[in-house]
């Protein structure tokens, strides 16, 4: 497969203006946000919802690694070598969603996921990796009902990561490598397509899940592969039963997309929490939290990530 750059600025702002153009007037005719049944939902990031409604949404999140060991070899004489040191997970992301049909949204997404060594051991061990993305998708309505909804989804993702890789390279100068390389860069393109499904049992419980599988290049150089998640949770409303403006939202995923995985071949476990702010009708603003068992490279045992992240999403 060819590598292709990733969209220059100027292309994104284009796509944009042809999105919002395709018939914006369509918008007007339903509820600005999430409601399936009688259950207005919150959302949470990673979790998509089976709704076509035009909306920005944001997420930054921030977190770190707790008491993470390495094992390293460097060559046969040395042995192996242990070593303490944090890493720190970084994450932002925007998306925009178009409503074109009452059946039918246009998106973009626009992320960067990085990991960073944050003392001298883990920036030896695990350096400074990052991935930025670009995705262009079409959403489908397929199923609706007075509690459920089920929608379908096709996206085009155009990657590009950035590796710079310490040790490979202390490794390379020892064993006599006659081009010794600290920093590789590899654009990765990717087709995709996911499942999305909520109920809503009453204006206090509703339910979700999703799932999405994408097939192309990966960050192996000349390989291509398979990506998936799936998930699953429970999303609570407490204003229209007890008068209080609050939802929590707990959600679970299993994923190996590249901004949570970059050990090829493994997973990463992802419990969610999020507390929300319901009360306003054309926006969602909250904070989640985050307990993540995340695959790195040169540990014994996946390490427990602990992340926070803001959320806001206004709809149009």
């Amino acid at each position: 497969m060819k590598h292709q750059k990733p969209p220059s600025p100027k292309s994104v702002l284009i796509i944009l203006l042809v999105i919002t153009g395709m018939n914006i007037t369509a918008q007007d005719e339903t509820p600005k946000k999430i409601t399936i049944g009688d259950h207005i939902f919150t959302p949470i990031s990673y979790s998509p919802l089976p709704s076509t409604n035009t909306y920005i949404n944001t997420v930054a999140g921030f977190g770190q690694t707790i008491n993470l060991f390495h094992s390293i070899t460097i060559n046969e004489d040395l042995g192996v070598i242990g070593l303490d040191g944090e890493v720190t997970f970084v994450d932002m992301y925007f998306s925009y969603q178009q409503r074109i049909r009452d059946w039918l949204a246009a998106y973009i997404q626009v992320g960067m996921s990085a990991r960073l060594g944050t003392e001298i051991q883990s920036i030896l061990v695990q350096g400074f990796n990052s991935i930025t993305n670009f995705e262009i998708g079409w959403h489908f309505k397929i199923l609706e009902g007075d509690k459920y909804a089920f929608s379908a989804t096709a996206e085009l993702q155009n990657s590009a990561g950035s590796f710079i890789n310490v040790l490979g390279f202390v490794k390379e100068i020892i064993n006599d490598d006659p081009d010794p390389k600290i920093k590789e860069s590899v654009p990765v393109l990717t087709v995709g397509s996911g499942l999305r499904f909520a109920y809503g049992f009453n204006e206090f419980i509703g339910m979700s899940a999703m799932t999405e599988l994408d097939y192309g290049e990966t960050y192996l150089r000349g390989e291509n592969g398979l990506a998936f998640t799936a998930g699953a949770g429970l999303d609570l409303d407490f204003y229209p039963k007890y008068s209080v403006p609050v939802g929590l939202i707990v959600h679970y995923n299993i994923t190996s997309q590249p901004e949570f995985v970059i050990v090829d071949g493994k997973s990463a476990h992802i419990l969610k929490v999020k507390l929300a702010y319901t009360r306003a009708s054309d926006f969602s603003l909250g904070l989640e939290y985050a307990i993540m068992k995340v695959p790195l490279r040169n540990v014994k045992n996946d390490p427990i990530v602990y992340t926070f992240a803001l959320a806001s999403r206004f709809y149009f």
